[in-house]
């Protein structure tokens, strides 16, 4: 994970001097570099390659290449393409991202598998990306003829109101257009192999040439997450945010690492203050109470994962959005159709880009640590939303019996909670403010401008809604 900001056609935007508000997100290098009218501007946080052969911005013969984010299968797609005669000079992804922009187009982005956003320049081509699901956040300002992006508000500023360029969507800047490069099969068929999928976005986000982590909650998808990424590696190391010493997620964290012998980091968090909430707040830029309180807890997290040398965790993150896990917020508006049922899961996913996917990188990138998430897997998404009602009933019943065997029985029959509730945050923050998303929203708002808490039409897709605001 990294930090990417820039221009285009925009000659009074100074990208050298913005970079400085994206350093936390880099903290091992920086670099700015023009490509015709575009200006490219990058901070980075070495996970894969740590030699400065990956750094960027990145030249590729002629173009140029800012990426943020993880491909977690580089090292196959790189495979192919030396197979078809290119040779690389580094051993990391973003060569081999380049190669296929280069090679294949952004037709061949469809061979990747990952988290990303992306800026790319090549004679008149300037394009920016953002992955399937929008995992990585990327802003969008225009004036006129001229853009300007970055990874995280704070780049752009309050003078420069933006909106996100929606997931799956290429931008290409000479014409402003927005259009789709990736679409949701609508008959990918049942994946029986439900667990293997889970298996394999853990396994891929295990990929990495620094240390790494698990968090754990002890409900059931930080769980699972630890679970198999301790069959692949025995060594992991699991955290977890301690607000009351006495909650039960805590009680059942400590259980789980006992019976999985691995070693368990508590990091306390201080009772919330005003301050602490207001900064959180700022550091993940959105005004969603649920999203400020849970990066209230996240942020003194990232930054004791941080000290102790680590530069990557594993998260169960997105897995109650996908499976259906908060069963009311599931079933509320459910048609009886398989239909409504599957559009119901998509539309979690989209919200999810504008709100767990935002805070999760940026709470955890506020202290240069990247954030990932194996129930975001490609191949597990579309299978998941092209199960029935039947076959994925609200309250995650198939994961709970794909995890069985995998994870003790009495952490699949622990009740539900969210996290920042389970670890006592919201409680807490209650009693702190009496009208805590008038607070935040005032916060936001303050800092970054209307842009940052104006919500999608309803009705309306979020590509054509995020188009016209661009």
């Amino acid at each position: 994970m990294c930090g990417i900001i820039g221009s285009f056609n925009l000659p009074g935007f100074d990208v050298s001097s913005r970079l400085e508000q994206l350093a936390h997100r880099g903290p091992d290098g920086s670099g700015v570099l023009s490509a015709g009218p575009a200006v490219h501007g990058h901070v980075r946080l070495s996970l894969v390659d740590l030699t400065s052969a990956s750094d960027q911005p990145f030249r590729y013969g002629d173009a140029v290449l800012t990426f943020n984010g993880e491909i977690w299968n580089y090292q196959e797609v790189r495979a192919q393409l030396q197979a078809e005669g290119v040779r690389f000079r580094t051993a990391g992804d973003t060569e081999v991202l380049a190669a296929v922009l280069h090679r294949w187009g952004v037709h061949g982005l469809a061979r990747l598998e990952g988290m990303f956003a992306f800026a790319w320049s090549k004679g008149e081509m300037h394009i920016l990306v953002r992955d399937r699901f929008g995992e990585i956040p990327l802003y969008v300002h225009r004036k006129g003829n001229g853009f300007a992006w970055s990874s995280e508000r704070k780049g752009l500023g309050r003078d420069c109101p933006a909106a996100p360029l929606p997931p799956g969507c290429v931008l290409d800047l000479p014409n402003g257009e927005v259009r789709p490069w990736y679409e949701r099969p609508e008959h990918p068929g049942i994946n029986d192999r439900l667990i293997s999928l889970v298996r394999d976005g853990v396994e891929r986000r295990l990929v990495a040439d620094a240390p790494l982590c698990c968090l754990i909650s002890g409900g059931l998808d930080s769980s699972l997450v630890l679970a198999l990424a301790k069959a692949r590696k025995p060594d992991v190391v699991a955290y977890t945010a301690v607000l009351d010493g006495e909650s039960a997620d805590l009680r059942a964290a400590r259980r789980l690492c006992d019976e999985f012998e691995v070693p368990l980091v508590e990091v306390p968090v201080p009772a919330p203050t005003g301050d602490a909430l207001e900064a959180a707040a700022r550091a993940i830029e959105i005004d969603s109470k649920a999203q400020v309180e849970i990066a209230a807890l996240c942020i003194p997290l990232a930054h004791a994962i941080a000290s102790d040398g680590f530069k990557a965790c594993l998260s169960g993150e997105a897995a109650d959005e996908l499976f259906g896990g908060y069963g009311n917020m599931c079933i509320k508006g459910a048609s009886a159709s398989d239909i409504g049922w599957r559009e119901i899961r998509v539309a979690q996913l989209l919200k999810m880009a504008r709100g767990n996917f935002v805070r999760c990188n940026k709470a955890f990138m506020a202290a240069g640590v990247e954030c990932r998430l194996p129930f975001i897997e490609r191949r597990l998404v579309e299978a998941v939303i092209a199960m029935t009602k039947a076959e994925c009933p609200p309250g995650k019943g198939a994961l709970k019996q794909a995890a069985a065997g995998i994870v003790p029985g009495w952490v699949v029959k622990r009740p539900k909670d969210t996290f920042q509730g389970g670890a006592g945050m919201s409680d807490a923050a209650g009693r702190v403010l009496p009208d805590p998303a008038a607070f935040y929203r005032s916060v936001v708002q303050t800092a970054y401008g209307p842009a940052a808490i104006a919500r999608p039409p309803a009705g309306r897709r979020t590509a054509r809604a995020s188009r016209r605001a661009a």
